[in-house]
């Protein structure tokens, strides 16, 4: 190209002399030098040129003014044409030096030349615009031309070029044209204009310079042109040519893309397959075009590795990549990698229709396997709000079902209660859901809860099965609520139904009429039961049995039904005890206590055996071993009831046995111990008969007073006092209230203090008046009396209820030594669910294994025992028997627990590595409790490690980037995940 473009300048110059130097050469001798010069120049003999015009120049002090300028221009110009150092800073100083020089002109095209040689086209086309066309001759024009056409197509001016090189193409002779014609071919074929760059290439085609050249056009431009049969054709000849493997491969992408576009994917697929085998760096369409031809031919795990390789974009393309690598995801049966595929396209908004198909197909997968990044509930939601007219039935009903499946059950109902039109299968969710909710409520001790929902499900009767246990059911609230009569109208309705609690009716029913004290009902059907009862409540039938003669007063009767369960419970021998001794037969009674003693140690009527067998030896005028017992009671027992009696009991011995000094000075000193309590009145009727026995009234009356019985209690004060308790039995806390405090401002220091002390504070509370009650029960609580226990129990519910931890804390402590069974066990659970929170599971442990063994708390309770017990074994790294603890839970009714024993499940699965089972674990836990966020968002890190153990860092990072993204409400959780994705990093 350089020695083309340097005889295009020496023909430019040659034709630029004047002819009247030629007819001068060699006449005159000063010139002869001059002449040779310029000779040298016309002939190209271009350095001994470049001598001669330097020797003129600077030796010749002959050579006229404009001699000198035409050798410093030629000088220059020659150093142009050779592109010598510096040669551009000079003929631009001559410019400068000579600004109207006649030579100005001829510098241009050298110039151009040498811009273009360097590559240089911004200033080539710039000197090139100076040059006058109308001084060039014809091949000197065409020249300039294609040179023009050529600066303008490198610096992007396309129809500049074209221009240009149509108007070289006009005047250039033969020998130049087909360059030109190919230069247009291609610039036509640039601007897509098929049919001019088709006439160009025409021209060559058949020339062996141009035919390999410009054959892969012709394949292109047919493939423009929608002609796909032709460039199929003209490039399946091609490749059977020498060409380049570049050009091979151009061409097997256009036969490929032809194939593609007549639908037949099979001839294709080899040609793109052949194309994509040399792209080191293919492009989006060529990967989306590939894995869409693996698809159609159903390779779809080659699908899928292409499509693969576009998730890291973000625009249409790689939306529809999104779209197709989740269909080639399902192909393969990899639900799970096609849920995010979907997930990924429905969350781009390039295309709507794609993105409502992979909306739709999103939340259909999410339906069928679970979804553990968002609710598959909120998935359909979400579909049904952007398309609301779209697959409404389908998608409304495939709502509810996964409500339903998830364990979400109040939002089943929620999506029931949204449908305009209700149908015979949705009724039955209805029917189902509602029974489900009410048992659910019920095993958390929501009673009225319960009710609403075990009233809606009776609304239906698809389901008899389901009719008849929310009857049952609703029937175990009204028990639970105390309205025996409501529970036993239930049951009897189900006496002629089968059901699967169908068994336990009668022994419901035989406590519902035992509660309500009509023991002829309540006996015949514990009888019924015991025709059939399940053994673990057969003995507790009998006793039952036996307490409804003991009530009756049918003793033996009772007693026969004790000695038939002697060996059941400890209960029995001191039922049967107490029995002997309402028959008189006082000596058997305290041999049976006795024997209570001595079989069971341990028993919660250890210390009423003892007492009651120091009221039977006194009953026998036996005072000596009466006081023998009611001293160990004194000493030993916990029962501050017991200990007040026994102590009472005993200085009355002291007045039978004629020590009334003795007698006297022990209940002065009880007087004391119990002052302002409900055994000071007691105290004093004991003393009673000391004080008349010697006819001391006043010491009497200051005895009482001392110790805080008034014996003159103002009838004003005892209505009060008989009203608010009225009002207190019967509930209605609000009006009992008002009477209280009237009373207490009376009486501040009276009888009942305690009681009506206690049961204000227990007012207020039943009103919601938390304030209040804590200042009254705080009271009751802080002095040793009769409602203290109840007053602590009452202020730790408070202080759970706030969540005050450590307040609730002091008063469990204090109540978990109590006499009362029901409150030791009330003190136990609660202490176990505060060490549980606070992670201090070795206590938590101990707890739980008492509340357990207590067969008398509720399943629900006993259930968060075993919940915090296996969190105690798996903190404690105790791997087996935790699984074993959490297997037994995954069947819960309570949500939460569930989730957390799938969660468990999962855990260990990863941590023995099985981690394709512990994702199938993850996904069972997202479908069946997506409700559950918080395990659900646990069960997701677990996830992204299982990937990591699976190799799949896409998936991992994916996941890791969901619950960072969604989950901001759980920060220990997204901390987690950033952890597992620097480790994905590394």
């Amino acid at each position: 190209m350089k020695s083309k473009k340097i005889l295009l300048a020496a023909a430019v110059f040659y034709f630029g002399i004047s002819d009247a130097q030629q007819s001068q050469y060699f006449t005159q001798k000063e010139n002869y030098r001059f002449n040779l010069a310029e000779n040298l120049y016309q002939t190209k003999i271009y350095n001994a040129s470049q001598y001669e015009y330097a020797r003129q120049y600077f030796y010749n002090q002959n050579l006229s003014r404009s001699r000198q300028e035409a050798a410093q221009f030629l000088d220059n110009v020659i150093g142009v044409i050779l592109q010598k150092n510096h040669a551009e800073e000079g003929l631009t100083a001559f410019i400068k030096e000579y600004p109207n020089s006649a030579y100005f002109a001829q510098a241009n095209l050298p110039l151009a030349d040498y811009y273009l040689a360097k590559k240089d086209f911004p200033k080539a086309l710039e000197t090139l615009k100076k040059v006058n066309q109308y001084q060039l001759s014809k091949e000197e024009n065409t020249q300039y031309v294609l040179k023009l056409g050529y600066a303008k197509f490198m610096m992007g001016d396309s129809k500049g070029a074209t221009d240009a090189l149509e108007e070289a193409y006009k005047t250039a002779d033969e020998s130049q044209k087909g360059d030109i014609a190919y230069m247009l071919g291609h610039l036509y074929y640039s601007d897509r204009q098929n049919d001019k760059a088709f006439q160009y290439f025409d021209s060559v085609k058949d020339q062996p310079k141009y035919s390999k050249l410009v054959r892969p056009y012709y394949v292109q431009m047919y493939y423009n042109d929608k002609d796909y049969d032709k460039a199929i054709s003209e490039g399946t000849a091609l490749l059977n040519e020498d060409i380049s493997e570049s050009y091979k491969a151009e061409v097997h992408k256009i036969i490929g893309e032809s194939y593609f576009m007549k639908g037949d994917y099979t001839s294709a697929y080899p040609h793109l397959k052949d194309y994509l085998s040399v792209q080191q760096n293919p492009s989006e369409n060529d990967l989306y075009e590939m894995g869409f031809v693996a698809a159609q031919l159903k390779k779809y795990d080659e699908a899928v590795s292409y499509y693969n390789q576009l998730l890291n974009s973000n625009s249409a393309l790689a939306q529809n990549a999104y779209y197709q690598l989740g269909n080639a995801y399902l192909a393969v049966d990899k639900k799970q990698e096609a849920l995010s595929a979907f997930r990924s396209s429905y969350q781009m908004n390039y295309d709507p229709k794609v993105k409502k198909l992979a909306h739709e197909q999103y939340a259909k997968l999410s339906y069928d396997i679970g979804n553990p990044f968002e609710s598959s509930s909120t998935v359909i939601q979400n579909y049904i709000n952007e398309n609301p007219n779209t697959n409404a039935s389908e998608m409304r009903s495939l709502l509810v079902k996964s409500y339903l499946y998830s364990g979400n059950y109040k939002e089943t109902l929620n999506a029931i209660d949204r449908l305009k039109n209700s149908s015979p299968e949705i009724d039955k969710i209805d029917q189902e859901v509602s029974y489900l909710l009410g048992t659910e409520e019920f095993n958390k001790g929501n009673y009225d809860e319960a009710e609403q929902y075990f009233l809606r499900s009776l609304g239906f009767s698809i389901n008899k099965e389901f009719y008849n246990r929310a009857l049952y059911w609703l029937g175990q609230v009204y028990y639970q609520k105390g309205n025996y009569p409501s529970a036993i109208v239930r049951y009897e309705k189900l006496l002629n139904e089968n059901f699967p609690e169908k068994q336990q009716l009668p022994y419901d029913l035989g406590y519902a009429y035992f509660k309500s004290k009509k023991f002829d009902q309540a006996e015949q059907y514990f009888t019924q039961y015991l025709k059939n009862p399940k053994p673990e409540f057969k003995n507790d039938a009998e006793l039952r049995l036996g307490d409804i003669n003991y009530a009756n007063n049918n003793l033996n009767e009772a007693i026969a039904i004790y000695d038939k369960n002697e060996d059941a419970t400890d209960y029995t021998l001191y039922q049967k005890a107490m029995a002997l001794g309402f028959k008189g037969d006082t000596q058997a009674k305290i041999s049976n206590l006795k024997n209570l003693l001595s079989k069971y140690p341990d028993s919660e009527y250890y210390d009423d055996a003892q007492y009651e067998i120091g009221t039977a030896y006194a009953a026998q005028d036996d005072f000596a071993n009466s006081n023998d017992f009611f001293a160990k009671v004194i000493r030993n027992s916990s029962d501050r009831d017991l200990v007040a009696n026994a102590s009472i009991y005993r200085a009355q011995n002291y007045i039978d046995l004629n020590q009334s000094d003795k007698a006297l000075a022990e209940l002065k000193s009880l007087g004391e111990q119990y002052r302002n309590t409900a055994y000071a009145e007691k105290i004093v009727q004991a003393a009673k008969p000391i004080f008349t026995k010697n006819g001391d009234v006043a010491g009497y009356e200051s005895f009482a007073k001392n110790i805080g019985v008034n014996v003159d209690a103002s009838e004003i004060d005892e209505i009060n006092l008989s009203t608010a308790k009225q009002y207190f039995a019967k509930k209605d806390y609000k009006s009992a209230i008002s009477y209280y405090e009237k009373y207490l401002t009376q009486n501040p220091t009276g009888e009942g203090l305690y009681q009506a002390k206690y049961e204000l504070g227990e007012s207020y509370y039943q009103t919601k008046n938390t304030t209040k009650a804590l200042l009254v029960l705080q009271e009751i609580a802080n002095v040793q009396n009769d409602y203290q226990d109840d007053a602590q129990t009452r202020l730790a519910q408070i202080y759970i209820a706030q969540g005050d931890s450590a307040e609730a804390r002091k008063y469990l402590e204090n109540i978990r030594n109590s006499s009362n069974v029901n409150v030791k066990n009330y003190a136990n659970v609660e202490l176990m669910k505060l060490y549980a929170e606070e992670k201090d599971f070795a206590q938590a442990e101990k707890l739980a294994d008492a509340v357990i063994a207590n067969s008398k708390n509720s399943a629900a309770v006993i259930e968060t025992a075993k919940v915090i017990k296996a969190r105690s074994l798996m903190n404690s790294g105790k791997d087996k028997d935790a699984q074993t603890a959490y297997a037994s839970l995954e069947k819960s009714s309570n949500t939460e627990v569930a989730a957390e024993s799938l969660y468990a499940k999962a855990f260990y699965q990863n941590k023995a590595k099985a981690f394709k089972s512990s994702n199938e674990t993850i996904f069972r836990l997202a479908n069946n409790y997506s409700s559950e966020e918080y395990w659900g968002a646990k069960a997701l890190v677990l996830m992204a490690k299982n990937y990591v153990g699976l190799k799949d860092n896409y998936q991992a990072s994916y996941t890791c980037d969901q619950i960072i993204e969604n989950y901001k409400d759980f920060p220990e959780i997204v901390a987690e995940a950033k952890e597992v994705k620097k480790q994905i990093k590394k």
